[in-house]
């Protein structure tokens, strides 16, 4: 993403147990989705990208200070709804939205333990 002229700044924190395949599936292509958006979307920005283990979940947040929602919608993309339904599917939360300072948040708690879909 920086290659393609998004800076992006990543914070790691440290996760004390090993994820169970789906998380960290779900939580790459999370990250992949949000930066891929920020491209597209924010304009000319500066992404924030943490990865943290807090309260049994794997909290995600990506963070930009681009214009976003002032951008014309390009056609095509399916990729919130996506983000969503691979949440859901985790037993997960998911918020997005502007930012009250401008710009855009996605923010995701994916569960440790995925709870089993019925």
């Amino acid at each position: 993403m920086q290659a393609a002229g998004l800076d992006v700044r990543l914070y790691l924190g440290p996760v004390d147990t090993e994820l169970a395949p789906a998380v960290d599936l779900s939580a790459y292509r999370l990250v992949q989705e949000a930066l891929t958006n920020c491209l597209r979307h924010a304009g000319p920005s500066s992404v924030q990208v943490s990865v943290t283990h807090e309260d049994g979940a794997l909290r995600i947040r990506v963070l930009d200070d681009g214009v976003g929602a002032a951008l014309p919608r390009r056609p095509g993309g399916h990729g919130l709804v996506a983000m969503s339904e691979r949440v859901a599917l985790l037993g997960g939360t998911l918020r997005v939205g502007p930012r009250s300072e401008g710009g855009w948040a996605v923010e995701a708690a994916l569960p440790l333990a995925p709870v089993p879909v019925p």
